[in-house]
């Protein structure tokens, strides 16, 4: 029988021995067999605990999975939790947390894009502030002084989810001819160029599909008519056509578009008057919903003089008037079911962000004190007006505005633009 002896095995072994000795009764250090044979059997079960107990120190604790390896549910609820600017930090991490995509920022706030008119250079940098880390990034991509010649000007004529901007560079010494595109200013390659139009005045906006380039993603532009830019025109285009599709046309019209918006596959235009549009890409109809001889539109009419601006969230339509220094602020929401405008005297939890591309926010969690604001980017920076009972504070017949601390200030000639950071998506192999 073979016996594993450790250091303690033979320390044990003399008092086994005597033990042994003692039993038996043999004197003169003779051992006989028995006595040898229960001595080996103690030895080994000796020896068998020990290796044991060695064994077990030697058997490491169990490890925890990688973090790399971690369920495809809890890190696209983690990322979740992400602003858009950690979420490209919590991409780069390993390859498998690469391929986590389509998740939504939780940006509480929306984002800035300057251009700076005012610069010396051959271009106008471009720059984009987030609110949330009070950051501003200067964007290796600009627009270039020489493609806008003459007294031609940018104008930013709509905006998409996930960070899209339409825009249009007119040039008037070429009879209003636009450069249409989209632009996003998050993505240095990503910009897609659309047909020209012969137009100074453009509001334009698509749908169909988040695919920009797919043929099922259709492109409106609302825009006024020939070289007397009078009359209202609808055209239509997708990715890859060489001209707008001339879709309705009414050259009495003297009506100003202030914003269009699509939803559940129809395409709405908002008329300064309050008028209400459709027009259904299907069936090739263009129909009013709400018209002038609705005499819920009288005190609307009567608000020609003031700035006005269209803002739709998740199918909910709200119509605003502003005039710079005086009181009123004049809120309208869709009643879809009535088809008409409600005038509201509060926005709720809802923060309203003005522009020209106006956006409508929850506010909840971190940013609950903005509830029933209006922010408006004023002549050198951004503003912020308190709402109360419709009109807000007021203070010698005029509201009492105040600096916004989410944005930095501002200059003179500069193009600024609310804008939805977008939602990242894996990139193709």
């Amino acid at each position: 029988m073979v016996v594993l002896l450790t250091a303690r095995a033979f320390c044990t072994l003399p008092r086994v021995l005597a033990l042994q000795n003692q039993e038996s009764g043999i004197r003169n250090g003779h051992w006989d067999t028995i006595s040898l044979l229960c001595v080996e059997i103690e030895l080994e079960k000796m020896s068998v605990v020990v290796a044991n107990k060695k064994l077990k120190r030697e058997i490491p604790p169990p490890q925890p999975p990688p973090w790399s390896d971690l369920n495809l549910d809890i890190l696209i609820c983690i990322m979740g939790r992400l602003c858009y600017v950690d979420q490209i930090h919590f991409r780069v991490v390993c390859k498998n947390w690469r391929l986590v995509s389509g998740v939504k920022p939780i940006d509480k706030l929306p984002w800035v894009l300057t251009l700076n008119f005012n610069c010396k250079h051959d271009y106008y940098p471009i720059t984009l502030h987030d609110p949330s880390s009070c950051i501003t990034y200067e964007l290796g991509h600009e627009i270039d002084r020489s493609s806008l010649p003459g007294f031609g000007k940018l104008q930013v004529c709509g905006a998409g989810k996930n960070g899209w901007l339409l825009v249009a560079e007119i040039s008037p010494n070429i009879g209003f001819d636009s450069n249409i595109y989209l632009y996003n200013p998050f993505n240095d390659w990503a910009a897609i160029n659309l047909p020209h139009l012969t137009s100074s005045r453009i509001k334009a906006t698509f749908g169909g599909t988040s695919d920009l380039t797919s043929k099922d993603c259709l492109f409106l532009a609302v825009h006024d008519v020939g070289e007397d830019q009078e009359g209202m025109r609808i055209s239509t285009c997708r990715h890859g056509d060489r001209k707008w599709t001339k879709q309705f046309t009414d050259r009495r019209s003297r009506e100003i578009v202030i914003g269009v918006f699509h939803v559940k596959g129809i395409f709405f235009c908002v008329f300064k008057s309050g008028i209400l549009g459709s027009f259904n890409p299907n069936t090739k109809i263009w129909s009013l919903l709400i018209t002038s001889e609705n005499m819920d539109l009288v005190e609307l009419q009567n608000l020609a003089a003031f700035e006005a601006s269209v803002v739709e969230s998740d199918g909910e339509v709200f119509l605003v008037y502003w005039k710079r220094g005086y009181k009123p602020w004049h809120i309208y929401r869709l009643d879809w079911l009535q088809m008409k405008w409600v005038k509201q005297v509060s926005l709720g939890k809802r923060v309203l962000f003005l522009g020209d591309i106006s956006l409508l926010y929850s506010a909840d969690g971190e940013i609950k004190d903005l509830a029933d604001r209006i922010y408006y980017q004023g002549f050198r920076k951004s503003y912020f007006y308190p709402i109360k009972s419709g009109i807000g504070k007021l203070r010698s017949n005029a509201l009492i505005r105040q600096s916004c601390i989410h944005y930095e200030a501002r200059s003179d000639h500069m193009l600024r633009v609310w804008i939805e950071p977008p939602t990242l998506y894996r990139e193709a192999a």
